[in-house]
Order: C-alpha cells, then sequence, then structure tokens
C-alpha cells in the first residue's frame, strides 16, 4: 500500500510539474540542442516533414472553438490533438533535416514522456466540459496518429452527431488568424533558418 501510494505521489507530481512552464524549457533545451547538433545545412526531406507539421497546425487553428461544442472538423476529423501532432512533426523535421538520428530519437522519447500525460490531463478536463459528444468523439478518433484501419475518419453522420454546428465544420481564416495560426509559420521559417545560420557558424571554425 506504500508503494502504491508512494508511486501515485510521484506521479501526481510529476503531472503536476509537466503541466507548469516544462514545454517553454524544453523549447529552449531543444534550440541549444540544435545549435550543437547542426554541423550541415538542413536537407529537402526534413525541412518537408517541419512544413507539414507548420501546416497542420495551421490548419488546426482554424477549426478550434473554446466553447460548448468539440472540435470536430479538419484535422479533428483524423486525431484528436492535431496541434500536439505539428509540434511533434516540426521537431522531428528539424532533426531529420540536420541528420540528427540520435536527436530525433530523444524528441520522441520526451514528447511521450511529456505530452502524454497532458493530453491524458486535458481530455479528463474537455468530457467534464463536453461530456457525452466528447466520450462518443474519443471513441471514433484516435488520440495522436491518424488510424490505419478501420476507416480514417468517422462519417459526416457521426460527426454532426458529436457536434452539429455545420458552421464548425469549415475552416474559419478569422478562427485562425484569432487563434495566432501565423505562429505556426513563423517558427518553422525560424527554425530552419535557425539551423542554417548555426551550420554556417560551424563551417567557419
Amino acid at each position: 500500500m506504500m508503494n502504491a501510494t508512494t508511486n501515485q505521489n510521484h506521479l501526481s507530481w510529476y503531472r503536476g510539474w509537466v503541466q507548469g512552464k516544462t514545454r517553454i524549457v524544453l523549447a529552449w533545451v531543444f534550440a541549444l540542442l540544435l545549435g550543437f547538433s547542426a554541423r550541415e545545412y538542413p536537407t529537402w526531406p526534413g525541412i518537408a516533414l517541419c512544413f507539414v507539421g507548420a501546416a497542420v497546425r495551421f490548419w488546426a487553428s482554424g477549426y478550434l472553438r473554446k466553447d460548448s461544442r468539440p472540435a470536430v472538423g479538419g484535422p479533428y476529423a483524423w486525431v484528436r490533438n492535431p496541434l500536439y501532432l505539428g509540434t511533434y512533426l516540426m521537431a522531428l523535421g528539424v532533426a531529420w533535416a540536420i541528420q540528427n538520428w540520435v536527436l530525433l530519437a530523444v524528441i520522441s522519447l520526451i514528447f511521450a514522456g511529456i505530452y502524454h500525460f497532458i493530453i491524458l490531463d486535458e481530455e479528463a478536463k474537455l468530457r467534464k466540459i463536453f461530456g457525452e459528444p466528447y466520450a462518443l468523439y474519443c471513441k471514433q478518433v484516435a488520440r495522436f496518429f491518424p488510424k490505419v484501419w478501420p476507416p480514417f475518419v468517422p462519417s459526416q453522420a457521426v460527426l454532426q452527431q458529436i457536434n452539429p454546428e455545420l458552421e464548425h465544420h469549415r475552416f474559419s481564416y478569422e478562427l485562425a488568424m484569432k487563434n495566432k495560426a501565423q505562429e505556426a509559420f513563423l517558427s518553422f521559417f525560424g527554425l530552419i533558418a535557425f539551423v542554417v545560420a548555426i551550420a554556417y557558424f560551424w563551417k567557419q571554425f
């Protein structure tokens, strides 16, 4: 009983820690690792994957409403956390672009360890806010990576059952701008420019 209680306390502490400013700290750590790793100019496959991640974040921002209805349009019909998926793809893309496979593996492990609990806690809150429609949404849509089988996305009828507001099923550029979607592409250009500059620096010395 003591071990179970101790483990639960440790887990609660860890979950509280990751809910704080951990992601900001990790972003700085990631930048430092890139600074030491980017010895070569970025390659196109990695740049493309990073761009895809930014595009996913931009796309998702045009559907995210913090109201009484779950987001089900666009990428939200494929995965429940497209913003986090986009961030993950951007990080992987940069690591791939500079061909640092160790960094790519480390990113995957850290991302899983941090965002797993962040997503679980957020889902618990959303279940309280949205109730049964969100429970149905969780049954129909994958948490992080799109389903390969059965069919990729639920039918439109099921999505309307979760959120009957048809306007919410369409991309809104105004909503995307309100959610600061442009920051996704600014981050993309910033990351690529950063590793190019670092690679240039290392080649001079």
